[in-house]
């Protein structure tokens, strides 16, 4: 009897309780003007053409073009990580990486209109306290960015 109680006070004294599992992939949206590195967002208030691109980013990996639309895919220097976290209070990660994050800029008529991020899709199952709502018990619920789960905001 006193073991289920200590394990009962010690789920509710705990902020999580259970595995999140990472994997497969999601375009995160960034903004809409490059960085000076790949995959960092940048603070101009203008138009950011291919040219631009270019000049910042170098060539990227693979184009695709279509009428007056491209699509230009970049590796980022950042690792991509897929697996699985225990959650006992603290997370405890268990991911392997499987590569690089993939950059993609989308161009209409020579202007920047769409720059996502290629994150890991992580789905909750278990005893979450978030800052996001106050559901607190999950199962299959995936977060849409990492403010979401209280990592701060990229």
């Amino acid at each position: 009897m006193l073991r289920l109680l200590l394990v009962w006070t010690l789920l509710f004294q705990s902020s999580c309780v259970g595995f999140s599992i990472v994997a497969g992939t999601k375009q995160l949206e960034v903004g809409k003007s490059l960085g000076p590195t790949i995959g960092e967002d940048g603070r101009l208030n203008g138009g950011t053409t291919p040219a631009d691109a270019l000049r910042l980013w170098g060539k990227p990996h693979r184009i695709v073009a279509e009428g007056t639309q491209e699509k230009w895919i970049y590796k980022s220097g950042e690792l991509a990580w897929r697996g699985m976290e225990v959650w006992a209070i603290v997370p405890v990660p268990l991911l392997l990486p499987v590569g690089h994050r993939k950059v993609a800029l989308e161009f209409t008529n020579g202007q920047l209109v769409n720059y996502t991020v290629g994150d890991g899709r992580e789905r909750f199952f278990g005893y979450f306290i978030l800052q996001t709502d106050s559901k607190v018990w999950r199962f299959n619920w995936e977060a849409r960015n990492s403010c979401d789960v209280g990592y701060g905001c990229k």
